[in-house]
């Protein structure tokens, strides 16, 4: 079903009117901006009262792209500096309260409204609060607390929380390893149809790791978390029907499923579409397309995607011959650790001006694609 189109709320009219200078201000009256936990900003003064001419032409398509929207009658106020949600006081703050307060970065003040909730047993308020100790947000970092706090949520049915304990007992952080207690509460969190849970919950099945191993459940699991466009599930999927160890092989199905998650960005299964595109295996062969998706994963940092790009241009399959190209990508891959031997070769029989130009593509790339080293003695492209 199509989504509806939005039409601009009236303020954001106004906006518009303002910056094509349809409309003027008139400051008949102001309002004053909160004082914040720390001392707060001097109180501003905004216009609450617009004039439109009778004269005025919306639609004119003379709208300037960007406007700035401050001078010395109006000031547009950040959500830091309107200040913590205010209460009305004939009303009590509530879970939903403290995650106003949290959203809008005022992380003290969740933590007030949030604390006397969660003792009292909201699952939502005890929630945040897992959230507020593991990262160390208005409060000292604590894992453990985190992890009691989810605890308690998770008992009550909070799937979120169930899932973040879940990662908690796999990883050890804040707990010690469980996988069994791991796995029960992926199962909480899938039972809800929690896409995450689902996929998690079946690598535990095809490692029989806190679940006996199960390749047809854990492909089953699989399937509904892939259904739900989970493009870590799809690309599991399409594994598992390429590489399953029980004869469950479905070159096709497999090819299917990487595809998808390709599609979603998932930069691994770009480059093992890539290949099967290449070779033909469970889709149509396709160089030149196979070719596109290794170009995508090499630019978004993937190293064996640009070993692969470079092979194309080396070899001229799916793209026009290019030993700069080839040479180019093929530095950057090395430097990041994927050696190749015969591209090594073609390298070594370059001439200095298509090696200049190889360079220049290598610092073109690596410079987004590589981080910093801080060892004078590491090999650069």
């Amino acid at each position: 079903m199509r989504k509806e189109e939005a039409f601009p709320h009236p303020n954001q009219w106004a906006a518009i009117l303002l910056a094509a200078g349809l409309i003027s201000m008139v400051p008949e009256a102001s309002v004053q901006a909160q004082e914040t936990d720390a001392g707060g900003p001097a109180p501003v003064e905004v216009p609450a009262t617009i004039e439109v001419p009778e004269n005025a032409a919306v639609g004119s398509g003379n709208l300037p792209v960007l406007v700035d929207v401050t001078t010395q009658h109006k000031t547009l106020l950040s959500i830091v500096d309107a200040g913590p949600p205010k209460l009305e006081e004939s009303s009590e703050a509530n879970a939903d309260t403290a995650y106003s307060a949290f959203q809008r970065g005022w992380f003290l003040t969740a933590l007030g409204l949030a604390t006397p909730l969660a003792e009292e047993g909201d699952k939502a308020a005890q929630a945040l609060l897992g959230v507020l100790h593991e990262a160390g947000l208005g409060i000292e970092q604590d894992k453990n607390k985190a992890a009691d706090w989810y605890g308690l949520a998770a008992e009550k049915g909070d799937t979120g929380s169930a899932l973040q304990l879940a990662q908690f007992y796999l990883l050890g952080t804040g707990v010690e390893v469980d996988k069994n207690k791991a796995a029960d509460l992926f199962e909480q969190a899938a039972d809800a149809g929690n896409a995450s849970a689902l996929y998690n919950l079946a690598l535990l099945y095809q490692e029989g790791e806190g679940r006996p191993f199960n390749e047809e459940k854990a492909r089953e699991l699989l399937e509904e978390a892939a259904q739900r466009n989970d493009p870590e599930a799809q690309y599991a999927l399409g594994l598992s029907y390429l590489e399953a160890q029980s004869g469950l092989n479905d070159p096709g199905q497999g090819a299917f499923w990487l595809g998808r998650a390709a599609r979603r960005g998932h930069t691994s299964a770009q480059v093992y579409y890539g290949i099967l595109r290449h070779q033909g295996k469970g889709v149509d062969p396709n160089e030149a397309e196979a070719a596109d998706w290794f170009e995508r994963a090499a630019t978004a940092g993937n190293p064996v995607a640009m070993n692969r790009l470079a092979r194309i241009y080396a070899y001229g399959r799916g793209r026009d011959q290019d030993y700069a190209a080839a040479a180019g990508w093929h530095l950057i891959a090395r430097t990041l650790g994927v050696s190749d031997l015969s591209l090594d070769r073609i390298v070594e029989s370059l001439d200095e001006t298509t090696m200049d130009e190889a360079r220049k593509l290598a610092e073109q790339y690596s410079a987004t694609l590589m981080k910093p080293t801080e060892d004078p003695a590491a090999e650069s492209p």
